[in-house]
């Protein structure tokens, strides 16, 4: 079995309506089986939490730091000048140093 996570709301689901989970709750039948089916339903992803979305920032906008290892960058403004190809998750901003981290940003609507 893979060391996946599983969105505890899909497996709730999955052992209430799921037809490879009756053993669970009927009596009589191999609940084996059932484990087995749902081990392999967690093997396919179907039980995975749902990718969590990444902002959608780009170059040219301006975005607000909102975290930061130093507290004084937060609530700083600047333009986002490209999102880094080493780090497929960051942005290099216009004026100050450093990658950072696309769940640090926030875009900017003033």
């Amino acid at each position: 079995m893979n060391k996946q996570p599983v969105d505890a709301q899909k497996l709730l689901k999955w052992l209430e309506s799921d037809k490879r989970a009756e053993a669970f709750w009927i009596d009589g039948l191999d609940s084996t089986v059932a484990f087995d089916n749902l081990s392999d339903a967690i093997d396919a992803g179907e039980l995975a939490p749902d990718p969590i979305p990444l902002p959608t920032i780009k170059p040219g906008d301006q975005v607000v730091i909102t975290d930061a290892m130093n507290p004084d960058f937060i609530g700083t403004k600047a333009i986002v000048e490209k999102i880094s190809k080493s780090s497929p998750y960051s942005a290099i901003l216009k004026e100050i140093a450093g990658d950072w981290p696309l769940s640090s940003l926030e875009v900017s609507h003033d």
